[in-house]
């Protein structure tokens, strides 16, 4: 049982701490138990799960990512007043298996969650032994493997030569998320870069559109060339609130609802980024960091990272009035 580090606890205050413990164990209590039984925080799977995210809470990008674990363990994790350190094997296979062929992927994600939840209780002394939401060398002889239970499955693209009569259609009539779409089209932009917009992040004079670091997906910060047809949807737009104030879900709506809501396409807004990227490939001649670095994709050859730091602006600017020529705009 620690008493605690040594360059905080003094030798005289140790074997303090330890007279009373043992006169704990003497009057016929388990000293560990009785600290634990004793502990402000996290007694049950609810309080450690509040805690960690607490403490992770800094590190995420977004209030959205909180919300995400929240819900995610309220929805498929043991119960809340459930006392941390009984949860076991069996309670954790009760909440992944009913989901586990169904959302697999949402049940991947909860168990790494459980996990990380179940390892912060035992690191603060409130439970022992193995973590039964283990994955390697424990589940992994209980559930099947999430990549044979269910394949990765691709956003749905629209074919690029496609897209031009889309966005054609798009400007027959104007609503906000019909101006978004088009916007997130004309830039190659991810749906919670749009929504998330702030006016401080454009320079409509100079035709640049800057997202910090804190909103993008790569945790860094992203420059956009705006074609001239991105500045228009911008400078039509009023100035008193956001630009594009909508839920993160409305232009897919727009795009897979049945009509007169929606359109009733089978394709996904990020699925636009994939027809730009296979126009760009098929008919440009455009060099493929070019073309990578459009879409804000992290590099992940470190000798390629290192060799291109700048952020080719002109290059780029290029690409997407060449984009916005295509379609059209």
């Amino acid at each position: 049982m620690g008493l605690g580090p040594a360059s905080v606890v003094t030798l005289q205050e140790a074997r303090g701490a330890a007279l009373a413990q043992r006169r704990v164990l003497a009057s016929g209590q388990d000293p560990v138990e009785a600290r634990r039984a004793h502990a402000a925080p996290g007694r049950t799977f609810g309080e450690c799960a509040d805690a960690l995210i607490e403490s992770l809470r800094p590190s995420w990008k977004n209030e959205a990512q909180a919300d995400q674990w929240t819900q995610s363990l309220a929805d498929y994790g043991p119960a809340r007043d459930t006392p941390v350190d009984a949860i076991d094997t069996a309670a954790v296979l009760a909440r992944l298996r009913p989901i586990w062929t169904k959302k697999t992927e949402t049940a991947n994600r909860v168990r790494g969650r459980i996990e990380r939840v179940l390892d912060w209780a035992r690191v603060h002394g409130l439970r022992s032994g193995e973590n039964p939401a283990r994955w390697r060398g424990h589940l992994d002889k209980l559930l099947p493997k999430p990549s044979k239970v269910q394949k990765p499955s691709h956003h749905a693209a629209m074919p690029f030569d496609q897209v031009p009569a889309f966005m054609a259609s798009l400007a027959q009539r104007d609503n906000r998320a019909r101006r978004a779409l088009r916007f997130t089209i004309l830039t190659a932009a991810r749906t919670n870069e749009t929504v998330g917009a702030q006016w401080s992040e454009f320079d409509l004079d100079g035709a640049l559109w800057t997202i910090p670091a804190g909103r993008m997906k790569g945790g860094r910060e992203h420059v956009v060339p705006l074609p001239a047809a991105a500045v228009a949807i911008l400078r039509a737009l009023p100035k008193d609130k956001p630009p594009f104030t909508l839920s993160a879900n409305a232009m897919l709506y727009l795009v897979q609802r049945a009509p007169p809501k929606g359109l009733g396409l089978p394709y996904t807004v990020h699925g636009f980024r994939s027809s730009f990227r296979d126009w760009a490939a098929e008919t440009t001649e455009h060099a493929h960091e070019v073309v990578e670095m459009a879409l804000a994709h992290a590099i992940r050859n470190k000798a390629e990272a290192a060799y291109r730091r700048g952020a080719l602006i002109d290059k780029r600017r290029t690409l997407m009035d060449e984009w916005a020529k295509y379609l059209g705009a």
